[in-house]
């Protein structure tokens, strides 16, 4: 499975293959460790370990990001037999908390793998209502931004030539119809951490599996990709320090890939679906203080706005570092412009729904006057350290747990799960 930023990695694994992108050896390396594993039974990422690096004190350098890994120059099994679009195949794109278009492993995959690509996003209405404790499962707020991030990943795949196919209901139910609909042969999706989310892919790989449909989990939404961290992550570090610190001096972080440039049309056959409101979601529109300009409810969903904020953000740090009257990219300019709260990034909600990715703002700040070679000094890249941190360490235990409780192992994703961190 690929990389995000969650739990497992592609087809064509790197464990065990020192990756680096510093020497010819290292990209030998790479393409190497990319066209190991053709099935996706071969491998996980919390039982194998990435890197035979050592694991040192932080540097506070810069990590020198990888290679865009595109399917086609890695050679990877599946991808290698025909270019982009020349084998006919329908792969649906599972969307789910990755709502965007540019640094999206699935996508890039299955634009390469197939002629026929189907996005999808399903509201599940496991999602929304009261939780056993009275509370909703879904905000209004939240569901609000939701909306507006799935609205527009559809605006930005329909000026790609595609559309995004929405559907309110389980996705063990809805995906499989689908898929007999269009004669879908394979799933891509993006794999999450926790616990819930593990649940539906293991239900929906049993369902697809009934259908004779291939289910192919990718990684993303993490700075660090699963296969490039310097240790299994059934075997991480349990308090972050030493995670970060491993991290930085022996973990490596990829480029981010590219958005495409069009995409192939979807089947005429298939009605796009409408995108629910907060009344069909069982929820109320956002009054008072909250929903004025300036507050929570004010926020906008999607990847042009996260985009944008990104942007405003890196422009605001160069700012500061002017008006510090340092060099635009020496550490001190650097640690001048990400001092105090006015200079997070405030990105958060976006990352949450997979709007932006961690490795676009790395690639961004990294290439900013601003910050340049300094980024690892930046608050902003100290919090995405962070994150992954608890992203990796809810894999670690949150698969464990789904596996001492499901006890299933018809899947391949429930045979890793039931192997993690034994």
């Amino acid at each position: 499975m690929e990389g995000r930023g969650t739990a497992f990695v592609p087809a064509g694994s790197a464990f065990g293959v020192p990756v680096s992108s510093s020497t010819t050896t290292g990209r030998k390396n790479a393409m190497k460790a990319a066209s190991l594993a053709s099935s996706v039974a071969s491998f996980s990422p919390l039982a194998s370990s990435a890197h035979s690096l050592g694991v040192g004190a932080t540097t506070g350098v810069a990590p020198t990001p990888m290679p865009v890994m595109l399917p086609s120059l890695c050679d990877f099994g599946p991808f290698n037999e025909t270019p982009a679009g020349r084998k006919g195949g329908k792969v649906l794109v599972w969307f789910r908390s990755d709502l965007r278009v540019h640094d999206n492993p699935a996508l890039t995959h299955a634009l390469e793998e197939a002629g026929t690509v189907v996005p999808v996003y399903c509201f599940d209405p496991r999602q929304f209502g009261k939780t056993s404790f009275g509370f909703e499962k879904t905000g209004r707020y939240r569901a609000k931004f939701l909306i507006e991030s799935v609205t527009g990943l559809r605006e930005s795949l329909r000026k790609l030539g595609s559309d995004l196919i929405v559907r309110s209901g389980k996705p063990e139910d809805t995906l499989p119809e689908l898929c007999r609909k269009l004669g879908v042969s394979t799933v891509f999706f993006h794999q999450e951490v926790t616990y819930e989310e593990q649940e539906v892919e293991l239900a929906l790989a049993e369902s697809l599996k009934s259908a004779g449909v291939e289910f192919k989990p990718f990684w993303a939404n993490t700075l660090y990709h699963s296969e490039d961290l310097p240790f299994a992550v059934k075997d991480m570090p349990d308090v972050y320090t030493a995670y970060r610190e491993a991290v930085e001096s022996g973990g490596e972080i990829r480029s981010p890939l590219p958005s495409p440039k069009e995409m192939p049309t979807v089947p005429s056959t298939v009605s796009p679906g409408t995108i629910p409101t907060l009344k069909q979601l069982g929820l109320a529109e956002p009054v008072g203080e909250a929903a004025a300009v300036g507050g929570v409810g004010s926020f906008i969903g999607g990847e042009c706005e996260a985009m944008r904020r990104l942007a405003s953000y890196i422009a605001s740090v160069g700012e500061k570092a002017a008006a510090a009257g340092v060099a635009p990219r020496g550490r001190s300019s650097s640690t001048a412009a990400h001092m105090g709260a006015d200079f997070s990034c405030k990105i958060s909600p976006w990352l949450a729904l997979g709007c932006v990715s961690p490795r676009q703002i790395y690639a961004d700040l990294r290439s900013s006057a601003a910050a340049g070679a300094a980024v690892a000094k930046t608050t902003t890249f100290f919090e995405l350290v962070w994150r992954d941190f608890f992203r990796f360490i809810t894999l670690k235990y949150g698969a464990v747990r789904l596996a001492a409780k499901s006890g299933k192992t018809t899947t391949v994703q429930a045979r890793s799960l039931a192997t993690a961190g034994r």
